[in-house]
C-alpha cells in the first residue's frame, strides 16, 4: 500500500519535503548502461567542449528537465540539489540517485529520465550543436550520412514528361543496373510487365525492389534503338549513393556530393575515375546544400585535388592549434570549379576553403552557411548518442569562417526556380562552365 513520504535528496543540506506518492521502499539504482550514459556525457560536457561549460549548469539543468518530466507524468517532486563536487565520482553518483529516484517517483521509466536529463545537460551548453541523441535519433541521424542498403537495382529514377512513363535519373556504379547496361536516361516502359506511365516516383521505385536474389523484368526505351530493350537483372542489396556524377557538354565532369558520408571518398573517386575514362577535361564539384558530415571524409577528398598543402588549422581547447596538411599527391589535375551556396555547411566548407584558398578551385554561387566549428560524436552503451563541439576550425589562410561564411570567387544568385544540374535551369552551374571553357581554351 503506497503512502505519503518525503522525498529527500543525499546531497540536500536540509531536507526538502514534496506531497508525492511514491514507494515506501528506496528506488532501485539507474540500470548500469544508462549510468554510463550519464558518466560519459557529464565527463565529455565538462572535459572536452571547445568553450568550457560550468558543471552546476548542467547539474541545474538535469535537475529542472527532472521536475519537468515528473510533472508530465502528474507527479510533483522537489528539485534535486545536485551540487558539483570536487569528486566527480560523487557528482555523478548524486546525478545517478536523482534520475532513478524522479523516474521512480514518476512510476515512469528511468530510461526517459535519463534521457530527458541528458537532452536537458546538452542544450544548457548553449551551443547549438552540442545534442544528445536517443537511439532512435542517432539512428536517423546516421542514416542521413550513412543511408541504410536496400534491396533494388541500383538506380534513381524521375518523371519522364514526354512520355509520362519515368527514366532513369542515375544509375548507381558497380550494381545490378549498372553491370547489366542500363544508362542514364534510358525510359523504364514497363516493370514486370507493369505500365510506368503515370507512376509516381516512389511507386516505381517500389516495384524496382524486392528481396535480394529474386529477378525484375524491365522494359527500357533508349535513344537511337528502334524497338525498347529487355533487361532481367537480379535484385541485391545497394548502398544508396551519397554522390552522383556525369558528363556535362566540352567534357566537363559534374560530381555532386550530397554529404560525407564515411563510403563517400569511395564514391567520389569511383565518379572521377569514370569521368577520366570518359575524357574528362575539367571538373565541376557541387557542394550545394551540403550540411557537411564526417570531417574526415572532407579532407580525404581535399587531398585528391591538394598536394603538400595546408587543409585546415584545427584549434582545440587548451591545446595547441594543429594544422592538416595534405600527405599525398593530387590525383586531380584539371581545372576546377566548386559550386557552393547558403547551405554548404561544416565539412562542405572545409572542402571548399581549402580548394579556394590553396588556389586550386575557383568557387561560384552564393556565401556559404559559416560553420566553422567541429563536433565530436560519441557513441553511448545503451546505443543513444551524444554530439559535442569540441573545436574551432581556420581555413589554410587561417580564415575564420565560422558565422562569416565563404564568399565565392564569382557571385551567382540562385533562382527560386533553379534545378540543380539541369543546365538550362541552374544559373550557378552554367557559370561555372563558362569559368572552365575559359580555363579549358586558355590551355589550348
Amino acid at each position: 500500500m503506497p503512502r505519503l513520504v518525503s522525498v529527500v535528496w543525499r546531497t540536500a543540506a536540509v531536507c526538502v519535503f514534496a506531497l508525492t506518492w511514491v514507494a515506501a521502499t528506496a528506488p532501485a539504482p539507474l540500470p548500469a548502461p544508462l549510468a554510463a550514459d550519464v558518466q560519459e556525457s557529464y565527463r565529455l560536457l565538462t572535459g572536452s567542449a571547445y568553450e568550457p561549460v560550468d558543471p552546476q549548469t548542467l547539474l541545474a539543468a538535469a535537475s529542472d528537465a527532472l521536475v519537468d518530466l515528473a510533472k508530465k507524468h502528474g507527479v510533483t517532486i522537489a528539485p534535486p540539489r545536485l551540487h558539483a563536487d570536487a569528486d566527480t565520482d560523487v557528482t555523478l553518483a548524486d546525478l545517478d540517485e536523482a534520475i532513478a529516484a524522479s523516474a521512480d517517483a514518476a512510476h515512469a521509466s528511468p530510461t526517459d529520465f535519463t534521457y530527458a536529463a541528458l537532452d536537458a545537460m546538452a542544450k544548457s551548453t548553449g551551443d547549438r550543436y552540442t545534442q544528445f541523441f536517443t537511439p532512435d535519433e542517432f539512428k536517423r541521424f546516421s542514416s542521413a550520412l550513412d543511408p541504410e542498403r536496400i534491396s533494388g537495382i541500383g538506380v534513381m529514377v524521375e518523371p519522364d514528361p514526354s512520355t509520362g512513363l519515368v527514366r532513369l535519373l542515375y544509375v548507381v556504379p558497380d550494381t545490378p543496373a549498372d553491370r547489366a547496361g542500363l544508362r542514364v536516361g534510358d525510359v523504364l516502359a514497363q516493370i514486370d510487365g507493369t505500365s510506368t506511365k503515370g507512376l509516381t516516383v516512389d511507386a516505381a521505385s517500389k516495384l524496382l525492389r524486392g528481396k535480394p536474389g529474386t529477378i525484375v523484368n524491365v522494359s527500357v526505351q533508349r535513344t537511337g534503338e528502334s524497338s525498347p530493350l529487355a533487361f532481367a537483372i537480379k535484385r541485391e542489396e545497394v548502398q544508396p549513393p551519397t554522390v552522383v556524377f556525369r558528363m556535362l557538354p566540352g567534357n566537363i565532369g559534374y560530381v555532386y556530393v550530397m554529404a560525407f558520408g564515411k563510403l563517400t571518398p569511395h564514391e567520389f573517386d569511383t565518379a572521377v575515375a569514370r569521368l577520366k575514362d570518359q575524357g574528362a577535361k575539367a571538373l565541376i564539384l557541387d557542394l550545394r546544400n551540403d550540411g557537411g558530415g564526417y570531417v574526415d571524409s572532407a579532407l580525404t577528398i581535399s587531398q585528391r585535388f591538394i598536394a603538400n598543402k595546408a587543409l585546415l588549422t584545427v584549434e582545440e581547447r587548451g591545446q595547441h592549434a594543429t594544422t592538416i596538411e595534405a600527405e599525398n599527391d593530387a590525383s586531380i589535375s584539371v581545372p576546377v570549379t566548386v559550386l557552393v551556396n547558403q547551405y554548404t555547411a561544416s565539412a562542405s566548407e572545409i572542402t571548399a576553403g581549402a580548394l579556394q584558398d590553396d588556389g586550386v578551385g575557383t568557387l561560384v554561387g552564393t556565401k556559404t552557411f559559416g560553420k566553422g566549428v567541429m563536433q565530436t560524436l560519441t557513441p553511448l552503451p545503451d546505443g543513444s548518442a551524444i554530439k559535442i563541439t569540441t573545436a574551432h576550425y581556420l581555413t589554410p589562410s587561417h580564415r575564420d569562417i565560422n558565422l562569416r561564411g565563404i564568399v565565392p570567387d564569382v557571385l551567382v544568385d540562385e533562382p527560386s526556380d533553379a534545378r540543380f544540374g539541369v543546365i538550362d535551369r541552374d544559373a550557378q552551374l552554367r557559370a561555372a562552365i563558362a569559368v572552365l571553357q575559359k580555363r579549358i581554351a586558355e590551355a589550348r
